[in-house]
């Protein structure tokens, strides 16, 4: 609590922490060379494609000179990106990000994982978590397709795993229940209170990892991804985020519409009987109803009413008469 207070009061960012014996063999290359290439492949040319290793931890401030003391070294952040798993343990005993579905079983869970690596992979295992029990309603922006799926759980887990304080034992979590998606984790608090777009004032929490998120793609620039969230989360679930800063950060998903209860058969169904669809279209110069129907595994009036959909959406063309008609790409 009083570690908790200083910080709160202070401009210390725990992530800045250098370790002496914490040494750049104590790192993931291999992790290293990744994030290099995901930068390049994001904006070529990028200077860390480059740079040495040493030089790559210096240019994203892993590797940092404290110039109140004179000490230099590896910073928590550096360990917590990149750092092998039993480094990680050491460094940041309390670190795990806790990962529970609860539909049916609502007094255990229906599936549950702990992650503990390093925050690059981390993010990765649970936006598998959440692909793999979450659907994905069908949803068009300017006739193109998005998974308002991965951008919602890509601003919530991006967010649980930066900007969360790491030097407190409360845990992070990710709930999937019948009431919508949750997280939770502790924060180093600047305001207290709701936030919405109207007063909206993002302030860097962990500066070091978040420029790193961003650079490699996996985050947005300070304060997109909270705009993102309030555009797409009533597309996702029906409702809009509510989201909760303190000294524990609380964002919540509603499952307005149902999606994960009784919604959840049609929200399942309805994008692969229009991917099927549209594969079909991709496959074949035309196609008809009969054809469309056979391709989704649904009946001629299902696939009736998915066309007329993919139609009004200007995905697909209808040609000839009602008895010969036949289908295409637009």
């Amino acid at each position: 609590q009083i570690s908790g207070l200083y910080i709160r009061k202070s401009n210390y960012e725990t992530e800045r922490r250098i370790f002496p014996y914490l040494e750049i063999g104590d790192l993931r290359h291999d992790h290293i060379d990744r994030v290099r290439v995901m930068a390049a492949e994001r904006r070529p040319g990028h200077p860390w494609q480059r740079l040495s290793v040493e030089q790559f931890l210096r240019s994203a401030q892993l590797l940092i000179k404290d110039f109140s003391t004179g000490q230099e070294g590896l910073t928590l952040a550096a360990g917590l990106l990149f750092g092998k798993d039993e480094v990680i343990g050491s460094l940041c005993p309390t670190y795990k990000t806790d990962a529970v579905v609860r539909l049916r079983d609502v007094d255990r869970y229906d599936d549950r994982l702990v992650v503990k690596t390093n925050l690059i992979d981390a993010y990765d295992v649970l936006m598998g978590f959440c692909e793999r029990h979450l659907p994905d309603p069908f949803v068009l922006e300017d006739s193109v397709r998005l998974s308002v799926r991965a951008i919602v759980c890509r601003e919530l887990v991006s967010n649980l795993l930066i900007h969360r304080e790491f030097t407190s034992p409360y845990p992070a979590k990710l709930t999937i229940d019948r009431k919508g998606l949750h997280t939770e984790n502790a924060s180093r608090m600047f305001f207290e209170g709701n936030i919405t777009l109207r007063d909206f004032n993002p302030t860097p929490k962990n500066p070091s990892i978040a420029n790193v998120f961003t650079q490699i793609g996996l985050a947005e620039e300070l304060g997109s991804g909270t705009r993102n969230l309030f555009r797409y989360s009533r597309s996702f679930m029906g409702g809009d985020p509510s989201l909760v800063d303190g000294s524990t950060f609380f964002a919540t998903i509603p499952d307005v519409v149902g999606l994960l209860t009784g919604g959840d058969a049609s929200a399942r169904q309805k994008p692969s009987i229009d991917d099927a669809i549209l594969g079909l279209a991709s496959a074949v110069d035309s196609f008809t109803l009969a054809q469309a129907a056979e391709a989704a595994g649904v009946s001629k009036r299902s696939a009736s009413s998915h066309i007329s959909a993919l139609i009004e959406a200007g995905l697909l063309l209808g040609e000839g008469s009602t008895r010969d008609r036949r289908y295409r790409r637009r």
